[in-house]
């Protein structure tokens, strides 16, 4: 009884080295892929054109408000009570509604930004599995969950390169 389970063992073991042989695996680093690809750096050239232009907003915002300050102070002197206290809830009107509009346009950029990293990580994963395929690659794994790799398996200089071709074949 002992050798037959000897040998259903050997048996398991043999079939476990078989099914290794025919394993192969590799990694992609994502963020690099983010980074690197066309339309990472696309969506990061849209994104900080648009973070310009907000913070040219906020700035001119700012400086109506430091001036409207400044007005307040010149005039406090001339002013009644009753009209001090309706231009200094005036200003802090003003005040809240600029920190509002800091307030929703980081969130909208945080929004757009999480969008954008979305979409080309959606596509990656596409290109991942294309890739694999082509490559007969049986199991790929990202960078960031590994321990140590061999970079003999890292497939994230043609996986951007794949991605970039689609890219473009489509924003034609």
């Amino acid at each position: 009884m002992k050798r037959v389970w000897m040998v259903l063992l050997a048996l398991c073991l043999m079939a476990t080295t078989v099914q290794a042989a025919d394993l192969k695996v590799g990694y992609v680093d994502l963020q690099k892929a983010l980074a690197l690809s066309e339309a990472g750096k696309t969506a990061k050239a849209k994104l900080d054109s648009e973070v310009k232009a907000v913070e040219e907003e906020v700035k001119q915002r700012q400086s109506d408000l430091t001036a409207l300050q400044e007005s307040l102070k010149k005039q406090v002197a001339m002013l009644s009570d009753e009209a001090k206290r309706e231009k200094e809830l005036e200003f802090q009107q003003q005040v809240k509604d600029y920190q509002r509009f800091v307030k929703d346009k980081q969130e909208e950029m945080r929004g757009k930004e999480m969008a954008f990293t979305q979409q080309i990580l959606r596509d990656l994963g596409k290109q991942v599995v294309d890739l694999s395929e082509a490559e007969k690659v049986t199991v790929m794994m990202e960078k960031g969950q590994l321990v140590y790799a061999v970079d003999s398996i890292d497939y994230t200089d043609k996986l951007i390169k794949a991605y970039d071709k689609v890219y473009k074949e489509g924003h034609k």
